[in-house]
C-alpha cells in the first residue's frame, strides 16, 4: 500500500506482487502530494497488466468508483465514509451508504453510456488529457 508512482509500480511488480495499492494513505499529509486519480494511469501503464491495482483515497461516491475503474484500477477501496456512516447511523447508516454508492454507481455506468465494467475506458473520465500532460485543457 502507498504505490504513487510508475518506479513503484515498476518496483512492486518485479518484487512478484500480486496486487498493489494505490494511496496517499488518506489524507494528503505532504502539501501537494497529488490526488490518486492523478497519479492512477501512470501506475496502471507501469505495471502493464502484471497485478492487480486497487485504488484508495478520495473515493466517497460512485461516480469516483467508476472514475477509478475507467482510468485502470481493478478495484477500489473506501473506509472513512464508512466509519462515518457507521458512526452516525450504526448498521443502518452503513446500509444506507452502501445503497447509496450502488445507486451512484449504475447511474454513472449509464451517464457514461457504460453497460458492463469492461465497457469503461480512460476516455469517459472528462479531465483525461489534464492528467496526461495537456494543462490548457479545462477540468
Amino acid at each position: 500500500k502507498g504505490i504513487m508512482t510508475a518506479k513503484a509500480a515498476e518496483k512492486a511488480v518485479n518484487a512478484g506482487a500480486d496486487a498493489i495499492i494505490v494511496s496517499n494513505h488518506g489524507g494528503r499529509a505532504l502539501p501537494d502530494t497529488p490526488a490518486t486519480a492523478e497519479v492512477l494511469p501512470e501506475i496502471v501503464r507501469a505495471a502493464g497488466g502484471q497485478t492487480t491495482i486497487i485504488v484508495d483515497g478520495g473515493i466517497r461516491h460512485g461516480s469516483d468508483m467508476v472514475k477509478a475503474l475507467a482510468l485502470g484500477a481493478d478495484a477500489v477501496l473506501i473506509c472513512r465514509p464508512f466509519a462515518v456512516a457507521w458512526f452516525g447511523g450504526g448498521t443502518e447508516g452503513v446500509k444506507t451508504y452502501i445503497e447509496k454508492l450502488r445507486l451512484e454507481f449504475v447511474d454513472t455506468m449509464y451517464m457514461v453510456g457504460a453497460r458492463k465494467l469492461a465497457d469503461l475506458n480512460p476516455d469517459m473520465v472528462r479531465w483525461q488529457a489534464y492528467i496526461e500532460g495537456d494543462r490548457n485543457e479545462s477540468l
